[in-house]
């Protein structure tokens, strides 16, 4: 992990070797000093710290978001000739951040950075062939820039690639492959290649089937919010695969994954409602009831203790007697 002061003289001495190592993995944020760093290089002309004053305007970080002042900053590194500043510069336009979307001056500022070997931008032009965004849908040019990218250890190329190989998109499905570069990527902590990981192990693409294995990677992908791995593991502990099954646990992964706005998860709960009924869902009611009834009575036990125990001179008093109940010390 990269420190404030370090990161300050990689910016102050232009080392953009450096900085596209670091920039690549957003981990590196986590114990900056945001403030501090813009202080130190707010005067400095160099390129790489223009382009860490667009991107601390640009996202907020010790400074108030401003896509304006974002894209003022980013102008004067790409003019400079820095790669990370031409593609932010390039992602500004695409999306319209500011600036009337213009996907003329997209590709032009993408190609600049990858001619200096950028891999985000080499990701962000595969993204566009990809979806056909300013340009043609071409899968297997969007490979191409996939693959450069990836290579360079970028996690959201590697999980492209892995889609690429699984869905046979540009080239000839290969599930192997597919499972390398969602391995790669999901190993780097991208949420989308640990799902997919988990999907591969459930169903033994490319890999034996292993239900553990696939609870694992989908529950890294889950603990980062991702709601088709909350509605997968859900869908495992309807079914017992891998772990036991459990309905109120099932309700609750589906629940989270239908909060985030997941259909299939919503669809999963009416179906698992219907189930249960055909099967006598009055059976797990009962069940659910009498824990509840429990809950109540132990509840109750505890108003009384407290009511008799509150009046009482040198009682316990409330707390002692919340903590007795909550540990089942009667």
């Amino acid at each position: 992990m990269v420190s404030t002061q370090e990161l300050i003289n990689l910016l102050i001495n232009d080392n953009q070797i450096e900085l596209n190592k670091l920039f690549q993995n957003d981990k590196w944020k986590i114990d900056i000093n945001f403030r501090e760093v813009y202080k130190t290089i707010i005067d400095n002309d160099n390129s790489s710290c223009q382009n860490s004053v667009g991107e601390m305007y640009y996202f907020g970080e010790g400074l108030e978001q401003n896509y304006q002042k974002a894209l003022h900053w980013f102008q004067l590194s790409a003019d400079q000739g820095n790669s990370i500043g031409q593609n932010n510069l390039g992602f500004m336009y695409q999306y319209g951040l500011y600036v009337e979307q213009n996907f003329k001056k997209v590709l032009y500022w993408y190609n600049l950075a990858i001619e200096q070997g950028d891999s985000t931008a080499q990701y962000n032009l595969g993204d566009m062939y990809y979806k056909g965004l300013g340009v043609d849908q071409d899968y297997q040019k969007a490979l191409h820039w996939f693959q450069l990218s990836a290579d360079q250890g970028k996690s959201d190329a590697q999980n492209y690639l892995g889609d690429m190989y699984h869905n046979g998109l540009g080239v000839d499905q290969d599930y192997q492959k597919a499972l390398h570069w969602f391995q790669l990527s999901a190993d780097q902590g991208y949420s989308n290649a640990q799902n997919y990981l988990g999907y591969m192990y459930q169903n033994g693409l490319g890999v034996d089937q292993d239900y553990e294995k696939a609870i694992y990677w989908y529950q890294l992908a889950a603990d980062q919010c991702h709601s088709r791995a909350q509605n997968n593991i859900g869908f495992m502990y309807e079914y017992g695969l891998g772990v036991d099954q459990d309905y109120e646990t099932t309700l609750n992964w589906y629940q989270l994954s239908v909060n985030q706005g997941n259909s299939n998860a919503q669809k999963n709960i009416k179906i698992l409602l219907s189930k249960w009924l055909d099967k006598g869902l009055d059976k797990y009611i009962q069940k659910i009831e009498s824990k509840n009834k429990d809950l109540e009575s132990k509840n109750q036990k505890l108003e009384e203790e407290n009511t008799e125990l509150k009046y009482r001179p040198g009682g316990i008093g409330f707390k002692e007697c919340k903590d007795r109940f909550d540990k089942q010390d009667y």
